[in-house]
């Protein structure tokens, strides 16, 4: 499946960014590519590790981000969901939440892979994941997401919150992936 994220909040776009996605049982392999119409290079911090669960506060720079839940229904939204990034720099983060900005925890075992490739214009980037036991369920649910930080910062999401602050961490708002 293929779709394009829409930029929080109505000021022009300055990134174009493209996802592909595809789930087989509990792997889920998620192709993207960001197109950066203007602003400044790509911005990374090589503080950061290839270690996924050392990587607190990567979102502070450039991300790609996913968030997959299975649902037995569309209704369960209360249950847990795998958060994954990836920066530029190919360093990524994980985290699965069981309650959004309260209850959340590094998985213990994690087959998490990531590719990036980067230009002046184009990061393009995969991420392979198999998802850990915390993550039951049946239909694939979730979003994808950017944190882009130009100046001012931008948010990509496929499904954009509608309030004055970009939230990702809003289930209601996921949508099924695996159609």
């Amino acid at each position: 499946m293929q779709a394009y994220l829409k930029k929080h909040g109505s000021s022009f776009s300055g990134h174009s960014i493209k996802v592909n996605w595809q789930r087989s049982d509990r792997s889920v392999v998620i192709e993207f590519q960001i197109q950066k119409r203007l602003g400044p290079t790509w911005q990374s911090d090589e503080i950061y590790t290839t270690d996924w669960s050392k990587n607190w506060g990567l979102w502070n720079k450039d991300v790609f981000e996913a968030f997959l839940q299975l649902r037995k229904d569309e209704s369960e939204l209360t249950a847990p969901y795998l958060e994954i990034q990836v920066s530029p720099l190919n360093q990524p983060f994980a985290l699965v939440i069981t309650e959004p900005r309260k209850t959340f925890f590094a998985p213990k075992i994690l087959d998490f892979k990531t590719e990036v490739s980067v230009t002046e214009k184009f990061w393009t980037g995969k991420m392979e994941v198999i998802l850990p036991e915390e993550i039951q369920g049946g239909n694939l649910y979730g979003g994808f997401y950017s944190c882009l930080a130009t100046e001012p910062r931008e948010f990509y999401a496929l499904e954009p919150n509608r309030e004055m602050n970009p939230d990702f961490h809003r289930p209601e708002l996921f949508l099924r992936l695996d159609e």
